[in-house]
């Protein structure tokens, strides 16, 4: 296996402390979420959490699609987090990615994309065992000119 990239996070406080990364390029202050008997002033780990699962997986799709060159024109992907807590006061989370897609794609060719992505994308293999992923393909119309 070659290392492609490392990132280093340091993090201060829990969640109404800071994270931020070893280089100076990201430093957050984070707030707890109001549901929680927070402020909810500021972003939340889950926040992060679902915006970087959702841009990996974007990512996965793009790549998968250009190298199985699919006529995809372009992609976004919605990420909703939901946090559950068990009868034994355990966290759990659900995430759901809807992933919206630009091109002259049908919907099984668009459920095939998703199902490619998954089978590469790093951050479905980090949680396939600890968070329940729900995975839905749009198809939007293109905007014409």
């Amino acid at each position: 296996m070659e290392l492609v990239y490392k990132a280093v996070m340091l993090s201060q406080g829990g969640r109404s402390g800071t994270v931020q990364s070893d280089d100076g390029s990201v430093k957050l202050k984070l707030a707890v979420p109001a549901s929680m008997g927070g402020k909810g002033d500021g972003p939340n780990p889950e926040q992060l959490f679902a915006g970087a699962f959702a841009a990996c997986f974007e990512q996965s799709v793009r790549h998968i699609a250009k190298k199985a060159h699919l006529p995809l024109r372009g992609c976004y992907v919605e990420a909703e987090l939901s946090m559950y807590i068990t009868f034994e006061e355990a966290y759990r989370m659900a995430l759901t990615l809807t992933v919206h897609m630009a091109g002259p794609l049908d919907q099984a060719a668009a459920d095939n994309l998703l199902e490619r992505a998954k089978g590469i994308c790093p951050y479905v293999d980090a949680t396939k065992t600890n968070i329940t992923l729900n995975l839905k393909a749009v198809l939007d119309t293109p905007v014409t000119a």
